[in-house]
């Protein structure tokens, strides 16, 4: 409805109006922080994650090597990407601690 479509429509400005505030606080923080190789290399090897579990894991969609299409998940990748083998960041790093995140995470 018509009513339903406004609605929808004021809720998505609201969320860039707040995106956009909330993040420019962090953006002007950090924008002097290095950016170095191995930080690339890590955000690529994130990527890469990305995608193998769309492949492989992903079944809230019709992805994945048994019975979706390969194509439509490859196209969709980030452009730059890396599948490393045993990747272990260094203990304690920033890499360190996502990965410990990741593999137990919060319950909220």
């Amino acid at each position: 409805s018509a009513a339903v479509a406004k609605d929808a429509e004021a809720f998505t400005r609201a969320v860039a109006l707040g995106w956009t505030a909330a993040y420019a606080p962090i953006v002007r923080r950090r924008r002097r922080d290095p950016f170095t190789a191995a930080h690339e290399r890590w955000h690529h090897q994130r990527r890469g994650r990305y995608v193998e579990f769309n492949l492989l894991y992903d079944r809230g969609v019709r992805f994945g090597l048994d019975g979706g299409r390969v194509e439509s998940i490859m196209v969709s990748a980030p452009p730059r990407v890396r599948w490393d083998y045993n990747v272990v960041p260094p203990a304690g790093s920033r890499e360190d601690e996502l990965v410990e995140v990741l593999r137990n995470p919060r319950n909220w």
